[in-house]
């Protein structure tokens, strides 16, 4: 190698930057101190280009005698010896010693690498980490520090070993292991000096350090790192400081640190690499249940891909998949995976637990982990109490200052499976500032995750876990303070953004107010209220089913405050299936009265009609009629007309509809109630449309603008702009009319309200065909036809037909563009762009 290296004038430091390997390991390796390590002598023919000659070379060469060593760039060896004329070492030089003396003796044996890698078990998928870690090592110059963090039980240390075990070949000096304890039986995290000095022990008697002050250990340990190539492994560590003082800043070798916290600090300050571990996918880990019970099953085949010589991808795992369980296996272990929610130790537990009966089993254990209350107790093994996922968690929790114990407690009362610091806060009876605080220090112990910006999620075992806790700990009173906050601040809220949608002055059911320590949200623009909702939504159904169980008027007065926004992004199952809750809770609380009943009603009632299943919708208006006005409740009465009308209309019953808006609009002149009679004036509008006569729509039309204006509805003002729109095409001012649309389309955009940006398109190219302006109408039919076909709109084969019928023009593009010809393709090729 020397012999090679100076036929191309490299120095040892130009050969250590080419290949990787630290200078001092370089120089034992020429003065023959050190064997070469087969990695070197590939790493080294690749370099210099010989076709393989080092490494043929290495499978001939003896340990060499330690005398004699000589550093080829000039000056004595620190190991010992002064000849500097580069003349034999190594096995030449040995023999000739043996020559001299008449016999040949072996060198003494040197001290063994150390290897103190934990067993653990196989180690199945994360491809996608370990092509960051390749990459990593790729770029890396000088020592490596790869930080592993994740939730208890998610496979920190399997990964951690099994990348090591992947990488040996690349760190000859070996591979050290400490165990800093911070999950330890007593709890207590190692100390960092008492680390470097275990440490210092496995490199070698010269550097054990015992006599050396507990504070100067590290320093020494980085010393001696700085000139071996190893793998350090330091496991379950509890924060930066324990483990920075042991990372030399010179050297090659590499540390992996695995923590349940995460290790931000290590990638700021020393560029580490920082993996969080997350549970596994939902093939990875069937394929982990599968071939486990594989290897359990046939453990001659598990003995053979545990060889030496078995083929291997780097990770731990045998290349060759074991044999598929029986037919629909699979299906069953996909079950269990979901109920083990993905993490590898519970996944490991589920597969020793069928190991003794097979697949046979699989079917009643999925049964088992599928009730929640008995979860955690089926992810437990007999006699082995600190393997099972309660226990791993428990040594999380206890962890925890008092602070965050109780907001993880609380935590996993909330109804939904999301929640961001508004909600955390209402549950905590604590201002949202603390609970943002709060939930990121769960959040660095990997106690919850961050779905996205500010929300929050807890792993589906831990939060049965902290269910029990919170069980446990909390008395029933704060439980049921915490979860009535919590219902509180999300129908409050919602409360807030139907004022956005439907106007401030809108119908609404009296509730009572907030309770101490619950701040809701406020909204300055129905874009805010409508992104709440929608980001918010799967969470609001679940209120509503926490609140039906647990006897909450939350669970029929929430429903009606979203039924707004579920009509107008069109969630018309969502809003179903609130209603259906919003009707169990008026039918089985005996408190609730009529009202409760009717609003109950009317959400299922614009849920049907939504679905365009008018007939049903028709029954549910009639006995929120009828229900209404047996709460005296006159406003509400008057909307109910009002929606019964527009079914009517859908349906052909105009006399019927007209007839309904006139009473609507005298029940809310009654009351008093502005932005009633803007919505009844504008059925007023609509049914004079209907019948034919658009100049005296107008005059109600332009009321119910102006009062929707002053209530800030901007669906309101958009379907008025539509109808008024209307009115003026039929009267024959089709630029009027194109000015309407087009205002009705801009607040359609701000609402996102499908249904009205079609229609409301539909009629602009009513109004440019009745112009001759046929390709600018067959580009608004276009637009509209899209939008009704995704909604599953009827009124999309009605543009289909008016389609067809438009006659090619290409005069009144401004570009002078010919306008694509008519027809189903046409269709087709516009909806693709």
């Amino acid at each position: 190698m020397r012999s090679l290296r100076l036929e191309r004038g490299w120095s040892l430091s130009r050969l250590s930057e080419l290949v990787h390997y630290s200078k001092g390991y370089l120089s034992r390796v020429e003065n023959g101190s050190r064997v070469p390590s087969p990695e070197l002598a590939r790493l080294c023919d690749d370099t210099m280009g010989t076709g393989g000659e080092l490494a043929r070379l290495l499978a001939g060469v003896a340990p060499p005698a330690p005398a004699g060593r000589t550093d080829p760039d000039g000056g004595a060896d620190p190991d010992g010896g002064a000849d500097g004329t580069g003349g034999k070492t190594g096995a030449a030089g040995a023999e000739d010693a043996a020559g001299a003396e008449g016999a040949w003796a072996p060198a003494p044996a040197a001290r063994p690498v150390p290897a103190q890698l934990p067993a653990v078990g196989r180690m199945w998928g994360r491809q996608g980490e370990l092509a960051r870690v390749e990459a990593f090592l790729a770029r890396q110059r000088g020592p490596a520090v790869i930080a592993l963090d994740g939730i208890g039980g998610v496979g920190k240390t399997t990964f951690a070993v099994s990348l090591a075990r992947g990488l040996s070949s690349s760190y000859p000096d070996g591979a050290l292991f400490a165990d800093l304890q911070t999950h330890g039986p007593a709890g207590l995290p190692a100390v960092c000096g008492d680390v470097a000095a275990g440490l210092l022990r496995s490199l070698g008697p010269l550097t054990a350090g015992t006599g050396v002050d507990p504070a100067e250990r590290p320093a020494l340990l980085r010393s001696a790192l700085t000139e071996r190539r190893v793998i350090v492994l330091l496991d379950d560590a509890d924060s930066v400081a324990q483990v920075a003082p042991l990372l030399p800043a010179a050297g090659n070798s590499l540390f992996l640190v695995t923590s349940r916290r995460r290790m931000t600090g290590l990638s700021v300050r020393h560029g580490a690499l920082r993996l969080s571990l997350d549970p596994l996918a939902t093939d990875e880990a069937v394929l982990l249940l599968r071939r486990e019970l594989g290897r359990r099953a046939a453990p001659d085949a598990a003995d053979a891909h545990d060889a030496p010589d078995a083929p291997d991808d780097g990770s731990g795992r045998p290349a060759a998949d074991p044999p598929a369980g029986s037919e629909g296996a699979d299906e069953v272990l996909a079950v269990i995976a979901q109920r083990c929610a993905y993490l590898p130790l519970a996944l490991q537990i589920a597969a020793e637990r069928m190991a003794e009966q097979g697949l046979a089993c699989a079917p009643a254990l999925a049964a088992e982990l599928g009730r929640a209350r008995t979860r955690l107790d089926a992810l437990a093994l007999p006699g082995e109490a600190g393997t099972a996922v309660r226990s791993v968690f428990a040594l999380s929790y206890r962890r925890l200052p008092d602070e965050q114990a109780r907001a993880l407690r609380l935590l996993a009362l909330h109804p939904g499976s999301v929640a961001g610091a508004g909600a955390t806060a209402a549950l905590l009876g604590d201002s949202p500032a603390t609970a943002a605080r709060l939930l990121g220090e769960l959040h660095a112990a990997h106690l919850v995750a961050e779905v996205e910006p500010g929300r929050y999620r807890m792993h589906d075992l831990l939060r049965e876990y902290a269910r029990e806790l919170a069980e446990a700990q909390e008395g029933p009173a704060e439980r049921t303070a915490a979860v009535g906050r919590a219902l509180a601040w999300y129908l409050h809220t919602a409360e807030a953004a139907g004022d956005q949608l439907l106007g401030d002055n809108r119908h609404r059911p009296p509730v009572d107010p907030p309770p101490e320590r619950c701040e809701p949200l406020r909204f300055d623009s129905t874009s805010d209220a409508l992104e709440w909702c929608e980001t918010e939504r799967v969470n609001l159904l679940a209120c509503a089913r926490a609140a039906r169980a647990a006897g909450s008027p939350v669970a029929w007065q929430l429903p009606y405050a979203l039924w707004p926004f579920f009509f107008l992004r069109h969630h018309h199952v969502d809003q179903l299936n609130a209603g259906l809750v919003a009707r169990q809770a008026a039918d089985t609380r005996t408190d609730a009265g009529p009202l409760a009943a009717a609003c109950a009603e009317i959400v299922l009632a614009g849920a049907r009609a939504g679905l365009r299943e008018h007939r049903a919708a028709d029954g549910h208006y009639r006995r929120a009629l009828d229900l209404f006005a047996a709460a005296a409740d006159r406003v509400g009465e008057g909307g109910t007309l009002l929606g019964y009308a527009m079914s009517c209309v859908r349906q052909g019953r105009t006399a019927e509809a007209a007839g309904h808006v006139d009473r609507a609009l005298e029940l809310f002149t009654a009351t008093g109630s502005t932005w009633g009679a803007a919505c009844a004036l504008a059925g007023i509008g609509e049914a004079h449309l209907v019948q034919g006569r658009p100049e005296a729509a107008l005059a109600p039309l332009s009321l119910a603008l102006e009062l929707h204006r002053a209530h800030g509805s901007l669906w309101m003002q958009a379907s008025t702009w539509t109808l008024t729109g209307t009115a003026h095409r039929e009267r024959g001012d089709h630029e009027g009319a194109e000015d309407c649309y087009r205002r009705a389309l801009e607040l359609h955009a701000r609402t996102g309200m499908r249904a009205g940006s079609a229609h409301a398109l539909h009629q602009l190219g009513a109004s440019l065909a009745a112009r001759g302006l046929a390709a600018r109408a067959r580009r608004a039919w276009l637009t509209a036809w899209a939008l009704y076909d995704g909604l599953g709109d009827p009124r999309a084969q009605d543009l289909r037909i008016r389609l067809a019928t438009l006659p090619p023009c290409r005069t009144d593009r401004p570009d002078g563009a010919r306008t694509p010809p008519s027809g189903g393709a046409v269709l087709l090729r516009e909806r693709s762009r």
